[in-house]
């Protein structure tokens, strides 16, 4: 299963240029460094060609395997990290006595995390509440400046719900920085702004300015909000640590995979991942896509693909990241005429069209993987005729593109993407948490039955995921698969029934289907002989619970690499 993760709250997209670049480009050189001088002493890779390892077989009530040839079994056995054989128990043991082979039953071993705790800002239900809270904080803290995440305008029922500058001076002077719960705008204090420069002669898309002209402390998008991302500096060890605790809450919800689309905005990144992906015990495989102005930061393909040769059993270096437009929720997703339900105003692009054929062409080229953010339908439309443009005479060429959220495309749009290969990555958990405010807020009423349009997309027969853009929405691939299959909201009302799938396709988009989109269908995504020994054991049959009752089903263990990680009954 696999999960967009961000490896800091709030920090899950940003912009990088001039002095926070040449950080980055330094950072990026010390920690190539660090692994030319250590990379041959480590190596996290198990051996499957080991005619030693014995075979351990797992057995079941019934195992999915995914695999349309062979899609149910009771038993699975497992050499080393592959997996060996899939049937019953008697037919593997039978063919195992044949061969002379050894083999044992798995037990399922104890293997125990500790749970991380993080301070957000979601939960309030007024914005006075959320400011009594923060200066609160302030006062009783030593830290300056004041970070806080997770705070969402679109869901508090007030005139003006957004923080401005003058609310978050507190007494103290110290700086205040509050991340959106979109990650895609940030409202600072006036300590923050004098900091930073913003004043009423900045000229930069994203700093909001007041009838005074004067900032009001609301940043909006990349370019805005790219010299906050030192502030949210985190030292290694705190980051390991924070990590293993991410990790360790994937694993319990049956998570084998985590993909971080976020890679690049935390500083010791990669030093953390490469030296706890290491350790036998950390239950999860990670694979990055490198935030694209980061990308540009640290060299271009030379750099990134210096970077990728010290991959490990667990690491990937997957791809890059674009992100061109924001966030539908906080009006900056890039919309097309009529724009917003009850806004005039069209969003934000990101990235500008010339910049993203250059930033295509080269990725194609290099056959590096790319994941583009789209939200708004504009942006929709901006980066398929930018593929269309890049794609047009290479033909042969494998780029698997893949739009992330894609939660506004219409029928055309769906089409196009079938027609040119493009993959979708849609982001259902959106309909349960802000279905009701995109239906009187951002889209309207009609526009919203088909946001995220799994169903329309199955039709058509275009290949597309779920993910949960954790921390921005829990990181839980059964409660993924639960709203993509009803669609309420939490409000418990249906928003676009005719955008319903079933429990078997769903399940697809968050295994087999998740693999294709990261080029990992062939080791990954479908449970047969060869492939990864990766899994999730659960305690209940997901195709027989109510559907209501998904996410609720306890995941009792899952397999990585052949490597069992036991989460406890549901009565523990």
């Amino acid at each position: 299963m696999s999960n967009k993760a961000s490896s800091h709250p709030g920090c899950h997209c940003g912009g990088f240029g001039g002095r926070h670049g040449e950080k980055h480009k330094k950072q990026f050189v010390d920690s190539v460094h660090h692994h030319r001088v250590h990379h041959s002493k480590v190596s996290a890779k198990a051996s499957s060609d080991d005619g030693e390892q014995p075979v351990v077989i797992y057995t079941a009530q019934k195992v999915y395997t995914m695999n349309s040839m062979q899609p149910e079994a009771t038993a699975i056995a497992v050499q080393g990290d592959r997996i060996f054989a899939v049937g019953s128990q008697a037919t593997i043991i039978t063919g195992l006595n044949a061969r002379g082979q050894s083999y044992q039953v798995g037990l399922v071993d104890r293997t125990k995390y500790v749970d991380g705790e993080l301070v957000e800002l979601k939960g309030f239900d007024s914005k006075v509440k959320v400011l009594k809270y923060l200066e609160a904080v302030a006062e009783r803290s030593t830290e300056d400046p004041i970070l806080a995440w997770g705070y969402d305008p679109s869901l508090l029922d007030e005139n003006d719900p957004n923080l401005s500058a003058t609310e978050l001076d507190f007494e103290g002077g110290k700086k205040v920085i509050v991340m959106n719960m979109s990650g895609h705008i940030a409202y600072v204090n006036h300590a923050t702004l004098d900091e930073l420069g913003y004043n009423s002669e900045t000229d930069i898309d994203g700093v909001v300015m007041g009838p005074d002209g004067q900032p009001t402390g609301e940043l909006q998008e990349m370019e805005a909000m790219g010299p906050l991302l030192v502030y949210f500096d985190v030292g290694l060890d705190d980051l390991k640590d924070g990590l293993r605790s991410f990790a360790s809450v994937a694993s319990s919800k049956g998570v084998t995979t985590l993909t971080d689309l976020a890679f690049g905005t935390t500083n010791h990144a990669w030093d953390a991942l490469y030296d706890i992906t290491q350790d036998l015990d950390y239950p999860v495989k990670v694979n990055c896509y490198m935030i694209n102005d980061v990308y540009d930061a640290i060299g271009g393909v030379n750099a990134f693909k210096a970077l990728k040769r010290f991959e490990n059993a667990k690491l990937k270096l997957g791809g890059i990241k674009i992100v061109s437009d924001g966030s539908i929720q906080g009006f900056t997703g890039l919309m097309r005429w009529p724009y917003y339900y009850t806004q005039q105003t069209e969003g934000m692009a990101n990235i500008t069209p010339l910049n993203l054929d250059r930033t295509l062409q080269e990725l194609v080229a290099n056959d590096i993987l790319c994941a583009i953010h789209t939200n708004g339908d504009a942006s929709i439309q901006m980066v398929l005729d930018s593929i269309e443009r890049v794609t047009r005479f290479t033909p042969d060429r494998d780029p698997r593109f893949r739009l992330e959220h894609c939660q506004t495309p219409c029928l055309e749009h769906l089409e196009r993407m079938k027609r040119y290969h493009i993959n979708a990555d849609f982001f259902a958990n959106h309909i349960y948490f802000w279905g009701k405010v995109h239906q009187t807020q951002t889209i309207g009423p009609d526009r919203v039955q088909y946001m995220n349009p799994c169903a329309t997309a199955k039709q058509i027969g275009l290949i597309f995921g779920l993910h949960s853009d954790a921390p921005i929405t829990v990181i839980d691939p059964l409660f993924m698969v639960q709203n993509a299959v009803l669609r309420k909201t939490k409000e418990n009302y249906v928003i676009g029934q005719d955008q319903c799938i079933s429990v078997y396709d769903a399940l697809k988009t968050v295994t087999k289907d998740a693999a294709y989109l990261l080029r990992e269908e062939q080791m990954k995504g479908t449970l047969e002989f060869g492939k990864f020994a990766d899994m999730a054991v659960l305690d209940e049959d997901v195709f027989t619970v109510p559907e209501h009752q998904i996410s609720s089903i306890h995941v009792r263990a899952t397999v990585v690499n052949g490597h069992v990680f036991d989460h406890g009954s549901n009565s523990e």
